[in-house]
């Protein structure tokens, strides 16, 4: 059974403001400080056993699925979509009407444009050199209106352009340039977005006339 409080749903067995706490081999041991409660905004649904840390910013009609974890200082806008099992680690930005699928990971210091739409069991890093060398850890950016399909792995650093597409299952090493549709591993471009778009007009039209006839 939901709960409300506020303006805002919480559903059963949510954990609300927690402080983050460091294990020994972690880079951030000895550096744990309080955080302030979490702000969450009017219409967001909280859905049951996610657990959301403190010192976070969470926008209106935002939806969080069930068992959804979101790290400390993070901010989430309007009605962004997180999916169950999802993990957003901390000092992630994910901007206005972006939708994150089940069991993505979005690492650390990562920023989600408006409007992008991250696939299922998607991996996305921070540490390119897995902890061998202290270098400063930097996650990806997704731009505005980009698409990533499931399961791809995304490097450190990279930048995903506007509006790009990347198809399922794909390995990105290097930056995509907007408007471009990447596939492979390592991906490479296959064609730009405007003749996949092309494509998929062609097939809704091709869909709408079948459903008409079964009409």
């Amino acid at each position: 059974m939901s709960e409300e409080k506020h303006s805002y749903t919480v559903q059963a067995n949510v954990i609300l403001n927690k402080q983050p706490i460091f294990g020994v081999n972690s880079i951030f041991a000895g550096k744990e400080k309080e955080y302030p409660e979490t702000e969450i905004g009017e219409g967001t649904i909280i859905c049951s056993n996610s657990i959301i840390y403190a010192g976070s910013k969470i926008g209106k009609r935002v939806f969080i699925g069930d068992g959804a974890s979101i790290r400390e200082g993070c901010t989430i806008e309007d009605e962004v979509m997180i999916g169950r099992n999802a993990i957003v680690e901390c000092n992630t930005i994910i901007r206005k009407k972006s939708v994150i699928q089940t069991r993505a990971l979005i690492t650390a210091d990562v920023i989600i444009g408006e409007g992008c739409f991250i696939g299922p069991d998607v991996c996305t890093m921070n540490d390119r050199y897995m902890g061998m060398v202290d270098i400063p850890m930097e996650g990806p950016t997704f731009e505005d209106g980009c698409r990533v399909g499931g399961n791809c792995s995304i490097f450190p650093g990279v930048t995903i352009g506007k509006n790009a597409v990347i198809s399922a299952g794909s390995v990105i090493d290097k930056n995509v340039p907007p408007e471009e549709v990447w596939r492979g591993n390592p991906a490479k471009c296959v064609m730009k977005r405007k003749w996949l778009d092309k494509m998929m007009k062609a097939k809704e039209i091709q869909l709408n006339k079948k459903n008409n006839k079964k009409n």
